[in-house]
């Protein structure tokens, strides 16, 4: 009679030793993981880019504002002690403000453009405006225009 020595040795179980290779390969995978893991993190990350620009605090006043015609007019704005001169289109759209009949209008400034700047002192200088301060001096010329009933408001 042959015999085979795998499957007639009781002591030899191909259960256990399977489960016994799989529980050691996945700890080995498992712990490879973790190392590459700690390895890769614990590099220093670079630091994003900080952009930091001035971002001061103005000070905005209407000098003056002319209505020219029925969709355009022209302003001078106090801006930091300088006098910007602009020209500006606009149109009334109506506002209602959640009010069933009303007839107000607003005004929509729609095109505006920095036309010169004067220091304190009258002399000509460049123009030094951003969005921040169009959408600004925008704002403060249509509040002056609504309050005083400048455009037929």
């Amino acid at each position: 009679m042959k015999q085979i020595c795998i499957n007639s040795n009781p002591a030899f179980q191909f259960g256990k030793v399977m489960l016994t290779s799989w529980a050691l390969a996945t700890g080995a995978v498992g712990g490879a993981a973790l190392i590459a893991t700690k390895i890769t993190h614990s590099q220093p990350q670079p630091e994003a880019p900080t952009y930091s620009f001035g971002n001061t605090q103005s000070d905005y006043g209407v000098l003056a504002v002319q209505i020219t015609s029925e969709t355009t007019g022209q302003a001078v704005v106090n801006l930091d002690g300088f006098r910007v001169y602009s020209a500006f289109d606009f149109e009334l759209v109506p506002d209602d403000n959640g009010m069933l009949g009303s007839k107000d209008e607003a005004v929509f400034i729609n095109n505006f453009a920095v036309e010169r700047i004067l220091t304190p002192d009258g002399k000509e200088y460049n123009d030094f405006t951003n969005k921040d301060d169009i959408r600004n001096m925008i704002t403060v010329i249509t509040a002056h225009i609504e309050k005083n009933k400048m455009a037929g408001v």
